[in-house]
């Protein structure tokens, strides 16, 4: 659909053309180019088939598992609160920790919606025996730090800005073991999916017709796909 020959100012290692898979590269099917020329002709090719066009295909995927969904935001939220705090503790940076409090706020709320669809996700996605002491524990790791981010943001809310030093050492000390919860939680998600499939409808197996091969050319990684 596009001419790329048309195009001779772009630099030849498309460095700002990002392809999907790793480096970018000059070919028609890789960089933001390509990705548009993809989504233009996939809708084109839909429209003159007459079928509808499907929106947040992976969203349906989900059903009623929104757990994926959710979770990425106060894993991230908490993770940067928590540095921000320390940061602005140490080197006593007022303007940081309130940067810091809104991260709390906004990460606290989400880690009570991400155990809430957990909770939801636990009774209606389909696991083995294996698993589901490990999902016990990923969910007691969830509730943990959806309460101690709620008690971190009320206590917050209420002290203001007056915190003694001990206070602010307590409030690191519990923030601290908010996130260490946290990314042992995560960790225990990551072994049910990836190693146990739980909320996978289908898994995909190795095609040997199939498989992306890395090349280098001119010192810039690159990417390409091998197929028969």
């Amino acid at each position: 659909m596009f001419n790329l020959d048309l195009m001779p100012h772009l630099p030849e290692n498309g460095f700002l053309l990002p392809a999907v898979h790793g480096g970018g590269h000059s070919g028609p099917g890789g960089g933001w180019i390509g990705i548009l020329d993809s989504v233009l002709e996939k809708a084109t090719r839909t429209l003159e088939s007459g079928a509808s066009l499907e929106l947040f295909p992976g969203v349906k995927a989900l059903a009623t598992n929104l757990h994926p969904l959710i979770v990425h935001y106060p894993i991230a939220l908490l993770t940067a609160f928590f540095l921000l705090e320390l940061v602005g503790v140490t080197l006593r940076r007022e303007g940081v920790r309130q940067a810091a409090s809104w991260t709390l706020y906004l990460g606290a709320l989400g880690a009570i919606m991400a155990v809430a669809a957990g909770l939801i996700a636990e009774d209606t996605v389909p696991h083995g025996e294996a698993v589901h002491e490990i999902m016990e524990w990923h969910g007691r790791l969830g509730i943990s730090v959806a309460t101690l981010s709620l008690i971190l943001a009320v206590w917050r809310i209420a002290a203001r800005t007056n915190f003694s030093l001990m206070a602010k050492s307590l409030y690191l000390y519990l923030a601290a073991i908010m996130v260490i919860c946290m990314f042992i939680g995560a960790d225990l998600g990551g072994l049910m999916v990836y190693q146990y499939g739980v909320g996978v409808k289908s898994l995909q197996q190795p095609d040997d017709h199939h498989h992306h091969e890395l090349t280098s050319q001119n010192g810039v990684g690159q990417e390409r796909l091998s197929v028969p």
